[in-house]
């Protein structure tokens, strides 16, 4: 009987949390989504999919569209110093309920997401990050080379505020 009472309101807490429209949406919101090649996604072994954490960091005008960057739990893949000056590290312990141990957000390769997908793949919103990472991460975005300027404008990330 308890197993089915907590059973319940897991269920109950995950529906809460499935996102439904671009209302449910905010720069800084970390959302779960299953993500696949057509995301841009590098997979590796036998995956034709990945449920990986990222970032909103802008929209389209019409908010049908978000560009969101990738949660990594490792950075340690590539030893050019300017690809590593833009992963934001994200300590776990700021991000309880969210992220396990302490990961990188990687802010040199930014993913379109159209918000259908999201809610066909019933994306859920997680939590959001601490105002410090927000203002840190679109500053990196806002300044990257690695970003198209075009990107920037068509994702509002140029006129993003930070402090």
């Amino acid at each position: 009987m308890e197993n089915e009472a907590l059973s319940a309101l897991q269920q109950k807490l995950k529906q809460e949390r499935i996102i439904h429209s671009a209302n449910d949406l905010q720069i800084g919101d970390i959302i779960y989504v299953e993500l696949d090649r057509h995301d841009g996604l590098t997979l590796n072994g036998d995956y034709s999919v990945r449920l990986k954490y990222v970032v909103v960091a802008g929209s389209k005008n019409n908010q049908k569209e978000f560009a969101v960057v990738l949660i990594n739990s490792d950075a340690d893949f590539s030893n050019d110093p300017e690809w590593r000056a833009e992963q934001y590290p994200l300590l776990g312990d700021n991000y309880h309920g969210v992220l396990e141990h302490d990961s990188w957000v990687d802010c040199t390769d930014p993913k379109e997401i159209p918000l259908r997908k999201m809610k066909a793949k019933q994306a859920e919103k997680v939590g959001c990050l601490l105002p410090h990472d927000l203002n840190q991460i679109m500053k990196i975005l806002k300044n990257s080379d690695f970003v198209d300027t075009h990107f920037k404008k068509v994702y509002q990330i140029l006129s993003f505020e930070t402090m």
